[in-house]
């Protein structure tokens, strides 16, 4: 949508609404035919009975200065408004509606004429003004509701100290993804991580140092890998990894590769050593999420009871 017509439908979004409640103001909404589609108290009360006059057109109230059945003009409520002096059929009083484009139809908000002519013509372009500055403030308070709503949202899905996949968000993007796999016979692989003697780490660097080591590791995580697998923490110092469309082998390649790279990591400087034990598997026919995990867990104990520092990957059947 152009913004300019879109600036142009919220203002006359926001005039509407402004003017509807106006007790001074008179206002009509027209349809396409001409026809009213709504109209405010002020308007009802005074030439209506109160009644709601929908389905019913301007010349049933008013007639034109030349006596004829008004012809009403509307211009673009940003740019232009067509002022109208249009006759009260029973009192003979003047009144002066400006006219705007609405959607398919027409907004008209006048009141009475009076010696102060001049006046309302300038009131009435003063409200198109502060029309104009209600919507602009309006769209900028929901910018920030939409900013807010981003970052709670990323909030809600992010471990707060890592930045990656928190342990509730992986587990809906696994499940998705295996069900993705498993309906279109696509490979799927799972990567899982754990830093070794990570309590040492805390114990010698304190809990600054291991949060440092964790946030790099982290980082190092997003980094390697491809734009469509997904690392998380899945608790404490422990990662986890899924690898769309990678066999067993291409993970366990990877897996090799993120052991050696986190090895060089050094976010405590040089007496810091990390190294990680990682189990890797494969997703099968009839597979869960939680299945899944369960085998690369089993093969994450097997690595760390097998001297830790190494990947062990599922045999394959």
């Amino acid at each position: 949508m152009n913004l300019d017509h879109a600036h142009e439908k919220d203002l006359l979004w926001a005039l509407k609404r402004h003017v509807m409640s106006s007790g001074r103001l008179l206002v009509i909404e027209l349809d396409a035919e001409g026809r009213i589609r709504e109209s405010n108290i002020a308007f009802r009360s005074r030439f209506a009975g109160f009644n709601r006059p929908d389905g019913e057109t301007v010349a049933s109230f008013f007639t034109s200065t030349s006596g004829e059945s008004p012809d009403i003009e509307a211009g673009i409520a940003q740019r232009t408004a067509i002022t109208h002096v249009l006759i009260d059929r029973r009192s003979g009083e003047t009144f002066l509606f400006h006219a705007y484009q609405l959607g398919d139809g027409a907004l008209l908000i006048g009141e009475l004429a009076n010696a102060e002519d001049s006046d309302i013509i300038e009131r009435m372009g003063h409200l198109a003004i502060e029309m104009s500055r209600l919507v602009r403030d309006l769209r900028k308070t929901n910018q920030d509701l939409l900013m807010a709503n981003a970052r709670a949202e990323k909030l809600a899905r992010t471990d707060p100290l890592t930045g990656i996949a928190n342990r509730r968000y992986f587990m809906e993007r696994l499940r998705q993804s295996i069900d993705h796999a498993q309906t279109r016979n696509r490979q799927l692989s799972l990567l899982m991580m754990d830093l070794d003697h990570f309590k040492s780490i805390n114990d010698r660097f304190g809990h600054t140092g291991g949060d440092a080591v964790l946030i790099a590791v982290a980082a190092l995580l997003v980094a390697k890998v491809r734009s469509a697998d997904l690392p998380g923490r899945f608790g404490g110092e422990e990662f986890i990894l899924y690898m769309q469309d990678a066999p067993l082998l291409a993970a366990t390649d990877a897996a090799e590769r993120l052991r050696k790279e986190i090895g060089t990591l050094r976010p405590c400087g040089e007496e810091c050593r990390i190294s990680t034990s990682i189990g890797v598997t494969e997703l099968v026919p009839d597979d869960t999420a939680e299945s899944l995990i369960q085998r690369a867990d089993q093969l994450l104990y097997r690595a760390k009871s097998e001297g830790r520092n190494r990947v062990i990957a599922e045999p394959k059947g």
